[in-house]
């Protein structure tokens, strides 16, 4: 081929992608990105504290705010998802888990496995309850039963149409009601009927489309594809507002396949939300994003638990990075030191979580790095420094990243 033809061949394919409609970056919606830590270190720097609680770095926010009481629950195709209204709700509310130490101060401990809620539901006729809880890879539970129902007070409750609707700390459950209400529970889990049912945790949504006031909970797509074929001599079902399912009396119908199972099976569905992870924290929603996809920030990290805490370390003591010979030789002055006093030194007490005073005039903890008059700078100790900084615009599209009710997910 001659160098002229090889040119018209590049300027015709030019042309050809030019002109062929795509979805810019479309790989970076569906894709989940990998980061260090340390990109997460930044973002959490200015809305509060690490220290090592047992030996473990845990977070501690400013505002000592409980986990899972400020934001909203939303239908997906992962289940249930908690949206929350904190600046590192993001992160803190997605990986890792939660625990309140004796002083009553919630601390967040750091996980590398994200997950559309990391809690454990329980539910009464009239009120459903969640709390953080410790999850292996696969979601299952780590601490035993006895350490998760001890302290009702790490419990929230709120009533069922209180579920369906934004929640904020002031309608939780107090600590004497969700004690007795604690008591009266039972598991909560439904089968979310797809290609196959999928069982999963938290009541069945289709339980709160009536009691959602502004429809933020489930999807606005109009599509009906979802709508399983009616079994026969049973009518077709009327939409509802947000719902596409069958009444109560035809969910339980048997399919056409017949079989003891299908009559067991919830058919009740929703138009649920479908998830999209932007590329940065900073990525604003696409203009061309669907009505029924929510976008967020869910990165991959590239460190494992134990690499997390490394990086927590490096993060406050750069120079703790030491070579195999500076290794070698303080190993060797431990070894000198022990023999010398005949008994093992004794280890520090870990730090327990500070209680810091936070001034209303050099730190706000709600303050969301893309609102209106921050600017991000370069991390440092001092908390209140960074959340003061800088007047830099905000990007538009993550603070309220779909184009449906505020309330969306980030």
């Amino acid at each position: 081929m001659s160098s002229n033809l090889l040119r018209l061949f590049l300027l015709c394919l030019a042309l050809l992608c030019a002109g062929t409609p795509s979805r810019a970056g479309i790989a970076n919606y569906t894709d989940r990105g990998k980061v260090d830590f340390d990109a997460a270190l930044h973002l959490l720097n200015p809305y509060g504290t690490w220290s090592k609680i047992d030996g473990v770095w845990a977070y501690t926010p400013l505002n000592h705010e409980a986990p899972y009481t400020n934001g909203r629950w939303l239908y997906t195709e992962f289940g249930w998802y908690w949206k929350g209204n904190n600046p590192h709700s993001w992160l803190t509310e997605h990986y890792g888990f939660w625990k309140r130490s004796a002083d009553k101060t919630w601390s967040w401990y750091p996980g590398t496995y994200w997950l559309a809620q990391i809690i454990e539901f329980r539910a009464t006729k009239t009120h459903i309850g969640w709390r953080s809880a410790q999850v292996d890879r696969d979601g299952n539970f780590v601490e035993a039963p006895d350490d998760r129902y001890a302290k009702t007070d790490e419990w929230t409750f709120v009533t069922k149409a209180q579920f369906a609707n934004p929640i904020t700390p002031g309608i939780i459950a107090k600590p004497e009601v969700a004690q007795t209400l604690l008591e009266d529970t039972t598991d909560c889990n439904h089968a979310y009927l797809t290609y196959r049912p999928l069982d999963r945790p938290g009541p069945h949504p289709a339980d709160f489309v009536a009691l959602c006031k502004d429809g933020g909970m489930f999807s606005p797509f109009q599509a009906q594809q979802v709508v399983p074929p009616p079994a026969p001599n049973v009518p077709a079902p009327k939409p509802a507002t947000a719902l596409v399912a069958t009444n109560a009396a035809a969910a339980k119908a048997p399919s056409p396949a017949g079989g003891d199972d299908d009559d067991q099976v919830d058919k009740r569905q929703v138009k649920y939300w479908v998830t999209m992870s932007l590329p940065t924290y900073w990525t604003s929603r696409p203009s061309d994003g669907k009505l029924d996809e929510i976008y967020m920030y869910r990165p991959d990290f590239f460190q494992d638990e134990d690499g997390i805490q490394r990086r927590v370390t490096l993060w406050f003591n750069p120079q703790s990075k030491t070579s195999l010979k500076e290794i070698f030789a303080e190993s060797a002055n431990k070894q000198s030191a022990t023999a010398t006093s005949g008994a093992p030194a004794t280890p520090a007490s870990p730090a327990e979580p500070a209680t810091p005073a936070v001034s209303a005039n050099n730190h706000d903890p709600f303050r969301i790095p893309l609102a209106p008059g921050y600017k991000p700078s370069s991390a440092s100790s001092s908390s209140s420094k960074n959340s003061s900084s800088g007047n830099g615009p905000a990007p538009s599209g993550l603070a309220s990243p779909t184009n449906a009710p505020a309330s969306n997910p980030k």
